[in-house]
């Protein structure tokens, strides 16, 4: 065009027109996260027993030689929100019978929790209703007392990223098994073991700053509160120092705990309120009746499904963090992150840059 006409302000044209092409708003909406939140209770719960909140998930199956044949185990690994322990357990399928079991399995090393968090599998979704159903009918019973109920809460379908305490550990997790372990036939002893020993190093991984100038204090870890110390080897002088009394041992159990609770506040807290972004100008958050396009990572962009907001689910800083969006195939919800609000904003480029009909130049 440029060869053929001399047109002042076509460039601004040509712009104004492509922002005002429906087409090309679509094809550049993006989600619009909305400001980090805070932490929640389970993570800044100072002086409750290990796993007392805890996250749970699978992870990706290994194949095992059992007699001749080769079978799946999946690992299943349960995170305390709080002081970043994690307990591995193996499960032979994904079935909500496989993680009863499991989950019986944890409690009985473990204690039982107050809370689990999990994402919306159908054997966590299972699991949770058979427990419900069971405390329901315990209620009247005495027995109620040995079966404390489980608060079980799920975060929003599709947000892994609201999962990231457990899904980091599993992360981890997956980086030491792929080292050590065999590459072909591995035998189900064989993970298990390496599994147990997973979950050790793991717990002793420092939570804190290590001391490069002094060695006298270690950095603290996850097997402090779950052994007493990092290792879980006890020291010579320990048996040196004579034979206390029952009173004096229990005085300084509880002793020694509280102490890794305070250095926990003192020395780990700190740095989980520290945030370094979030500065930017709040934006409008999504609200009932937007048009949005649902981003799916497993589809391509020109078959993400769109929908109308009917209901937004906010946290407790009020602040929105998924929707109900109702789609030709049904309602589903979907958090902020997931959804890019569509600008469907009437535009006329040709009337606000003066350009008239019948010339030589046209909007087309």
């Amino acid at each position: 065009m440029r060869q053929r006409f001399c047109v002042h302000g076509l460039r601004a044209l040509v712009r104004a027109v492509a922002k005002a092409c429906q087409q090309c708003r679509n094809r550049r909406a993006t989600p619009n996260p909305p400001e980090m939140g805070r932490l929640p209770a389970e993570r800044l719960s100072a002086f409750t027993h290990p796993f007392a909140f805890t996250g749970v998930d699978y992870f990706v199956p290994f194949d095992v030689v059992v007699g001749r044949r080769h079978e799946k185990r999946w690992e299943v690994v349960f995170t305390c929100m709080t002081i970043r322990a994690v307990h591995i357990e193996i499960s032979p399928s994904l079935s909500t019978d496989s993680f009863l079991l499991v989950l019986k399995m944890f409690i009985s090393r473990r204690g039982v929790p107050r809370q689990i968090i999990s994402d919306n599998g159908t054997n966590f979704r299972g699991t949770s209703r058979i427990l419900a159903d069971e405390i329901e009918r315990l209620s009247s019973d005495a027995l109620v007392r040995k079966h404390p109920e489980i608060e079980w809460a799920f975060i929003p379908p599709a947000a892994p990223h609201m999962g990231g305490a457990w899904e980091r550990m599993i992360r981890t997790v997956k980086a030491v098994l792929m080292d050590i372990l065999p590459k072909s036939f591995l035998r189900e002893e064989v993970l298990r073991a390496a599994l147990a020993d997973v979950e050790n190093i793991i717990n002793m991984r420092p939570l804190t700053y290590i001391p490069l100038d002094s060695y006298e204090c270690e950095a603290l870890t996850p097997n402090h509160f779950l052994l007493g110390n990092s290792s879980g080897i006890r020291e010579k002088d320990d048996f040196d120092a004579g034979m206390p009394t029952l009173s004096e041992n229990f005085r300084a159990a509880g002793d020694l705990a509280d102490r890794f609770w305070r250095r926990w506040i003192r020395e780990y807290l700190p740095g989980l309120t520290r945030r370094a972004k979030w500065f930017e100008n709040p934006q409008a958050p999504i609200a009932p009746d937007d048009v949005v396009i649902i981003v799916d990572e497993n589809a391509k962009r020109n078959r993400w499904t769109k929908g109308r907001v009917l209901d937004v689910i906010g946290g407790s800083d009020r602040q929105i963090r998924s929707a109900v969006v109702k789609t030709s195939s049904g309602l589903v919800t979907r958090p902020v992150v997931k959804l890019a609000r569509l600008d469907l904003k009437s535009v006329n480029p040709t009337a606000e840059h003066g350009v008239r009909g019948g010339g030589n130049v046209s909007a087309q």
